[in-house]
């Protein structure tokens, strides 16, 4: 599978959880050029782990970086009202417009203003939870370790449907 990590915050979970690697060994990941100088360093078992992120994976050819150009932003902030363009960051921003852009991604995250968005440019069908992303590929949880429920299948959907309603309203004027 063709993966985009939307976020720093999931890859950083992902190496907190101890699936990371797995996950580079099994997908075709890709992650956008803000998002890799985001990741600095991980915690397990209350230890800091630093993590050169760059060097171990970009430069190395594990995972793909990509960059989106300002008109792709631009085009994606244009499709959000207001409000949900507040509620995103640059990168996330950057992340969303790659997304977009490449049909053949299919994304992972658990932020939650990321999620909402989704039904705005019209790619929900293309994302999915990290709880189903781990199921599919075959991979459980180390000894000691449980799902944090931001990566649970019934968090992903609930705010999906919360961006799913909030695309509707913004239709109908009751905003």
């Amino acid at each position: 599978m063709k993966l985009w990590l939307l976020d720093a915050d999931v890859i950083i979970k992902f190496l907190e959880i101890d699936v990371f690697d797995k996950l580079v060994g099994l997908h075709k990941i890709h992650v956008s050029s803000s998002v890799v100088d985001e990741v600095r360093f991980y915690r397990r078992n209350g230890k800091r782990i630093p993590v050169n992120f760059r060097v171990q994976y970009i430069d190395t050819n594990l995972i793909i970086e990509c960059a989106a150009s300002v008109d792709e932003i631009r085009r994606v902030l244009n499709c959000l009202p207001k409000l949900k363009r507040d509620s995103i960051h640059a990168g996330e921003t950057e992340s969303m417009a790659i997304l977009v852009r490449d049909e053949s991604l299919t994304m992972c995250t658990f932020d939650a203003a990321a999620l909402r968005i989704l039904p705005f440019l019209n790619v929900s069908e293309r994302a999915v939870s990290a709880e189903y992303l781990l199921s599919i590929s075959g991979l459980t949880l180390s000894s000691g370790n449980r799902i944090d429920s931001r990566l649970s299948e019934q968090y992903f959907k609930s705010k999906l449907d919360e961006g799913k309603k909030d695309f509707i309203y913004s239709f109908s004027g009751k905003r």
